[in-house]
């Protein structure tokens, strides 16, 4: 039983680090860069990615600053 319980673990491991390697490489950076990746940072990168995607999908752009407000000058 503990063996097949650790064939089972390591076959998730396997199959998990194939899924976070294709998303890595899915994300807009050099392949370099993406193979140097943890799990925590692949995570991080493709949630900024999708919300970025979508904010540019939906024709909002980025979010604006609001700016100071200005002084009229009369000179």
């Amino acid at each position: 039983r503990r063996e097949r319980s650790r064939d089972a673990a390591r076959c998730r491991r396997s199959r998990e680090a194939e899924v976070f390697g294709q998303l890595a490489l899915a994300l807009p950076f050099a392949r370099g860069v993406s193979a140097h990746l943890d799990k925590a940072s692949i995570m991080r990168l493709t949630i900024s990615y999708l919300r970025v995607h979508r904010l540019l999908a939906a024709g909002q752009g980025p979010p604006k600053k609001k700016s100071p407000p200005q002084k009229n000058s009369t000179g």
